[in-house]
């Protein structure tokens, strides 16, 4: 999910510029900005107490993968999912049979793949909400923006590949050199200082010209940048990916709700987008759908490993994520005009009393 604030057409009211949080401060903190301590209680029932806490975690993962088809309920999406049929519809086809193609016979290029393409994804999805913070503080500087999302970036693939030694899915390059682990870690720890470094330069040029950031834009900063540490101090890489998968799913599913609540506050136009809006206003409902759908998913992986399937539920789980990150970069790409008119306003200049 990224956002260009410098992109959307007017400059922020004064009223709404001054306001420092996307929906209010105790909302921003739990699923915005601290996620990850919304679900540490879980987290630590999984790490430390008992393994089947982390059903919560497949539990969370399907919701917020199957959330994305949301957007295809929209009527304004219908015109663009109309003039780029190749790319929604292609696209997920292409995927699909690459995936099935290589499954089976190079399981760890796919198992890399899904890291590599995981890291970008969770960081694009912080450096999204970043650039609400800054627009809301009235910053549309695009030089601001490319040292925000830079750092973000950096920083997040120099924290995933810290113990990708125990990762088995990167065995194959121990071939080429025993030592790439350290040599990786070199690279990409060089290039994140690097990052860091443009990024302070960066934002203190933006203080001298009388835009210090906001509060809540420092707390978002300062979360993004350290969004991927359960990989310092885990050992084992695919068990931190899934601690920082947590917060990152309620933080998608929580930007996702908002955005379709006011997107949608009355129920009007087809009938995919009324249920859609009669879904997104009422909390029980959501609430409802996103525990049976993930409970479901859970009872199903359960069934599926003691009946001897446990590869068909990985199976099927990294060919969902797969199509659920390419499908999130079309319908969050705000280099789209129809994006930016029909989303941008909602996130980035909104204020209840303004909607009303």
């Amino acid at each position: 999910m990224t956002a260009e604030a410098s992109s959307l057409a007017a400059p922020l009211p004064a009223r709404v510029a001054s306001a420092n949080w996307i929906e209010s401060r105790w909302f921003d903190l739990a699923w915005f900005v601290a996620p990850g301590a919304t679900m540490l209680p879980v987290i630590l029932l999984a790490l430390f107490v008992d393994p089947r806490f982390g059903l919560l975690f497949v539990a969370l993962a399907f919701p917020h993968y199957v959330s994305t088809l949301a957007f295809f309920f929209w009527d304004d999406n219908r015109p663009r999912l109309k003039a780029q049929w190749l790319a929604f519809a292609g696209g997920p086809l292409l995927i699909a049979l690459v995936y099935l193609a290589l499954f089976a016979r190079i399981p760890k290029l796919m198992a890399a793949a899904l890291l590599i393409w995981n890291t970008y994804h969770v960081a694009l999805q912080n450096c999204g909400i970043a650039s609400i913070y800054r627009h809301r503080a009235g910053v549309n500087d695009p030089g601001q923006k490319a040292a925000t999302n830079f750092a973000i970036i950096s920083v997040a693939a120099f924290c995933a590949f810290w113990n990708v030694r125990t990762n088995d899915a990167f065995d194959p390059l121990l071939r080429l050199t025993p030592n790439y682990p350290l040599l990786l870690r070199m690279i990409l720890a060089a290039v994140a200082l690097a990052a860091l470094i443009r990024f302070g330069v960066a934002l203190v040029s933006r203080i001298r010209a009388g835009q210090a950031p906001i509060a809540s834009e420092l707390l978002f900063l300062f979360s993004a940048l350290t969004f991927f540490h359960p990989y310092l101090w885990l050992a084992d890489n695919n068990q931190a990916t899934a601690v920082l998968l947590l917060p990152h799913y309620v933080q998608y599913l929580a930007i996702l709700w908002l955005l379709h609540r006011r997107r949608f506050r009355t129920s009007e136009g087809s009938a995919p987008q009324r249920i859609l809006s009669g879904i997104s206003r009422s909390t029980p409902i959501l609430a409802s759908c996103i525990l049976l759908l993930g409970g479901f998913i859970a009872v199903a992986s359960i069934v599926l490993r003691h009946a001897g399937h446990a590869n068909v539920f990985q199976f099927l789980f990294m060919l969902t994520a797969f199509e659920h990150y390419y499908l999130d970069g079309l319908f969050w790409a705000f280099r789209d005009p129809t994006v930016r008119r029909t989303i941008g306003p909602y996130l980035t200049r909104y204020t209840p009393a303004a909607a009303a």
